[in-house]
């Protein structure tokens, strides 16, 4: 583990190691692109669509049609559950006149 010594002096902080999200590693050692099913939504026509998160974390809108093209351009294999981020609400500032 390597650590950090800030030049003002003070503590001394740990700097860990980096980690890929969403990845798993397999039997050989390689790393396998999983894909996360946000939600799935209809739209006003009755197509459906699915937001699906990578494992770099970039979010997609995919329609129905389009999904196995879609896993087999990212080299997915399976589309597991998964959940929205959620970002904590704003606190609203005044108007400013």
């Amino acid at each position: 583990m390597l650590y950090a010594i800030p030049s003002s002096g003070g503590c001394i902080c740990p700097i860990l190691p980096p980690f890929c999200y969403g990845t798993t590693l397999t039997e050989e050692g390689e790393t396998v692109p999983t894909l996360e099913l946000i939600s799935k939504e209809k739209n006003g026509f009755g197509d459906t669509y699915y937001y699906i998160r990578d494992s770099n974390g970039v979010t997609s809108q995919v329609y129905e049609g389009d999904l196995d093209a879609f896993m087999k351009m990212k080299g997915a294999t399976e589309l597991r559950e998964g959940s929205a981020y959620l970002y904590p609400k704003r606190k609203s500032k005044g108007k400013v006149r």
